[in-house]
């Protein structure tokens, strides 16, 4: 608890001198967590699923859907652990923290509290902005982010529109759905109670896991561009021989 609380105070300190270098630094380093149990969970889910290969991996459940895991025999083995993919999404959240924090603010603009919530007509207007914040959130802004997410990630990793075009058409759509399963709730919580200062923080927090699952699908995804290279190679020199 005294750690927790020290962490607090180097947070509130940092923020209330350098409020954005602090959200960008605090998200960078919750998504390199994120990104680092998203590998561990494919490691292991890999060789469960090959047994062979290493008799003694954890037995873990695997999400992805079935169109992606249809030539899973041609996936490459994934390596314990690849620094340069937790760089990438730590610089990712590094660099969308600042809109992240302006939207929070935008978000407070648009639809202000009650100075004071301590009638019951009060409580009920407390409840309908942050039902209002929490809708135009999720209705705008999650969509539009998994957009820039996939849009960032598939160019990097790839360097082409198709790889952009790809991406999507693999992960876009299921991200989306798990999205609104889980994050109006997250939110509803987050405008109701957060101060502004937290609620990056909190979503970020309570977001590894759900980081860690949009940082495995994103590389499902870049996995699936592989394996379809791979059958199309196959296929061709098939037809040559």
């Amino acid at each position: 608890m005294q750690c927790i609380r020290a962490v607090g105070r180097v947070y509130n300190r940092n923020y209330e001198s350098r409020p954005m270098l602090t959200l960008c630094v605090t998200n960078a380093c919750l998504g390199a967590i994120s990104d680092g149990l998203a590998q561990a969970i494919g490691f292991y889910d890999y060789h469960r699923n090959h047994p062979k290969d290493h008799p003694y991996s954890a037995a873990l459940e695997g999400t992805l859907p079935e169109h992606v895991r249809q030539h899973e025999s041609l996936w490459a083995p994934p390596p314990r652990f690849d620094p340069w993919r937790t760089v990438r999404f730590a610089l990712y959240n590094f660099s969308v923290a600042p809109i992240v924090g302006k939207w929070y603010i935008l978000l407070d603009r648009f639809f202000p509290m009650p100075k004071t919530i301590v009638s019951s007509a009060a409580k009920r207007l407390a409840d309908k902005i942050t039902i209002k914040r929490m809708a135009v959130d999720q209705l705008v802004f999650a969509p539009s982010s998994l957009v820039v997410f996939f849009t960032t990630m598939g160019f990097i990793e790839s360097r082409s529109w198709e790889g952009v075009r790809e991406k999507f058409r693999d992960a876009y759509t299921p991200a989306l759905i798990a999205n609104y399963k889980v994050w109006p709730v997250v939110q509803f919580i987050n405008f109701k109670f957060m101060p502004l200062p937290y609620r990056l923080p909190f979503v970020s927090s309570l977001g590894i896991l759900w980081n860690a699952y949009l940082s495995w699908i994103n590389n499902a995804a870049k996995q699936e561009k592989l394996v379809h290279d791979r059958l199309d190679h196959t296929m061709q020199d098939s037809e040559e021989t």
